[in-house]
């Protein structure tokens, strides 16, 4: 990144660390750049989905150039991954992004569903969906064609989905507190003790963030 980009290092968080994740700032780019290395997920528990997610990929064309991008299903987890089970609110591009995958009828539902359920957030896959399907039938008057087995798991629909700081914010309690439950307890049911242990500091992390927020106004350093 330094040599190709003439990128430099931003300061790293405690979330950050944990995560196994940096922030690149590059010349000419007013947002950050991150990179995960080796861990997905707010504490860097997810090995499952980032150990196979470049032999799953495939290669795209934009004009002359070619890219390779993560399989439908492996986009739907780590949107996920990010709505759900980080920042607890959709923008409008992620409602898009997604609806554009299911309208397009390529996703493999056994796929999604055989490698969620290795990463423990089936249940929080199948919220998203149930997420972007309400707010598209909400301004479209039809829903999206998804299986009903699918819906079937998510845990909450659209309803819960409230307007708030130019976001469509997730509500944290209950809703998000019980997918993280199950993700934790997922993680433990398969013995995978070492993600377990960093999904449960997860909870102090939030915290800490909360009270710096409250002290300083800012829970940079920590979040």
């Amino acid at each position: 990144m330094k040599q190709e980009f003439g990128a430099s290092v931003a300061s790293r968080s405690w979330g950050d660390r944990l995560a196994c994740k940096w922030n690149f700032v590059i010349p000419g780019l007013p947002e950050l750049v991150e990179i995960h290395v080796g861990r997905l997920g707010q504490t860097g528990e997810q090995t499952a989905i980032a150990s196979s997610l470049i032999e799953r990929t495939r290669c795209i064309a934009i004009g002359d150039l070619q890219f390779r991008v993560p399989s439908f299903s492996d986009r739907l987890m780590i949107s996920t991954l990010q709505r759900m089970y980080r920042h607890f609110y959709f923008r409008l591009c992620d409602i898009i992004d997604s609806s554009l995958l299911v309208e397009s009828g390529d996703i493999d539902y056994d796929d999604l569903h055989a490698a969620a359920t290795r990463a423990g957030i089936w249940e929080g896959v199948a919220t998203y969906l149930s997420i972007v399907s309400d707010y598209v039938c909400r301004y479209r008057g039809v829903p999206l064609e998804i299986p009903r087995w699918v819906m079937a798991s998510a845990q909450f629909s659209g309803k819960e989905v409230y307007f708030a700081k130019d976001f469509l914010r997730v509500p944290i309690l209950p809703q998000s507190a019980m997918l993280y439950g199950s993700q934790l307890a997922g993680i433990i049911r398969r013995r995978q003790l070492h993600s377990g242990a960093r999904l449960s500091l997860l909870p102090w992390l939030a915290t800490a963030a909360l009270v710096g927020q409250k002290i300083t106004g800012s829970d940079k350093g920590i979040w």
